[in-house]
């Protein structure tokens, strides 16, 4: 997973994080009279990769007749150093209304090329080392934001103005479900994917993808700093939709019951913005340097050749 970060700096990953998808390469098409809401809002994303630093505060909300599940981050991250905290609180309460919840507390942070992870689970510090490619602290040239400019505006597929107040304008956005997927073929080719459990899980979810349809999300923007505030997003239908095309392929014995499951259940994402530009230097607590235990990634052994 680690490949799909290659190329990708601070800025680009922010604003293809508002799209919801991640890839890179290069694509270049003539973008000529765009309609007004599209052309604003492509400015807007243009104008976030000059962020530096931001706090965001994340909310997953998912309704089932199992129960409820909420997750929530809190957090902040800045660019140079590539620095991050936040705190991931998972709220669980089942038909029985029994509730339990579980805190992860995380640091990042950018050393010597590589990105070193401190996580807080079950009352212990774990420290994970990754390496980082040196573009995701690249500042964007002239010419790498013209090109993440087209291709935010092949994968919106069209921009609504849904209401407008003297702060702020609410636009509803829609997504190209198969530009994304093709997108993501391209980033696969482009990173040299051989994993063939990762190749599987990518194809499963481009065709998730193609049968999710459009998908749309909610944007907030502040009109006097035309930056985003706020991202609200319901992923109930396309779900429906990803798992049903799945359901029909493989027909298994509980279709019936696994279709009713998802008929009664929601699943809904909000993300807002604060603070752009604005985040004091992330600080790690020492105590969490010195009792973090390491933890080394695993290695694959290639199996041995038959004599």
């Amino acid at each position: 997973m680690m490949g799909f970060l290659r190329k990708i700096n601070w800025g680009v990953a922010l604003v293809w994080g508002l799209l919801f998808v991640a890839m890179n390469g290069s694509s270049v098409f003539a973008v000529e009279k765009l309609p007004p809401e599209k052309a604003y809002l492509s400015d807007v994303y243009i104008n976030m990769m000059d962020v530096t630093s931001l706090h965001y505060d994340l909310t997953i909300k998912a309704e089932t007749p199992m129960g409820e599940i909420q997750t929530t981050i809190n957090g902040e991250a800045r660019e140079k150093p590539l620095s991050l905290k936040h705190d991931m609180n998972i709220f669980y309460r089942d038909v029985q209304n029994k509730e339990n919840t579980m805190l992860i507390k995380q640091y990042l942070e950018e050393n010597q090329g590589n990105l070193v992870i401190y996580s807080l689970h079950n009352e212990t510090w774990i420290k994970q080392i990754l390496p980082l490619d040196p573009s995701m602290t690249k500042k964007p040239s002239a010419d790498e934001k013209v090109t993440a400019q087209m291709k935010m505006l092949q994968l919106m597929k069209s921009v609504k103005l849904k209401r407008e107040t003297p702060s702020y304008k609410y636009m509803e956005v829609t997504l190209d479900t198969m530009q994304i997927s093709d997108a993501i073929g391209e980033a696969v080719k482009l990173n040299t994917v051989q994993d063939k459990d990762m190749l599987r899980a990518i194809a499963a979810g481009r065709l998730g993808l193609l049968s999710a349809g459009n998908i749309k999300y909610n944007v907030k923007v502040d009109k006097v700093t035309k930056m985003v505030t706020e991202i609200d997003m319901d992923l109930t239908e396309p779900i429906r939709k990803g798992v049903g095309l799945f359901l029909d392929i493989t027909n298994p014995k509980s279709k019936a019951e696994i279709e009713g499951f998802l008929t009664k259940s929601t699943l809904t994402m909000q993300i807002t913005y604060s603070k752009y530009n604005q985040v004091d230097p992330i600080e790690i607590p020492q105590d969490v340097r010195d009792n973090a235990k390491e933890m080394k990634p695993a290695v694959k052994v290639a199996p041995k050749e038959s004599e």
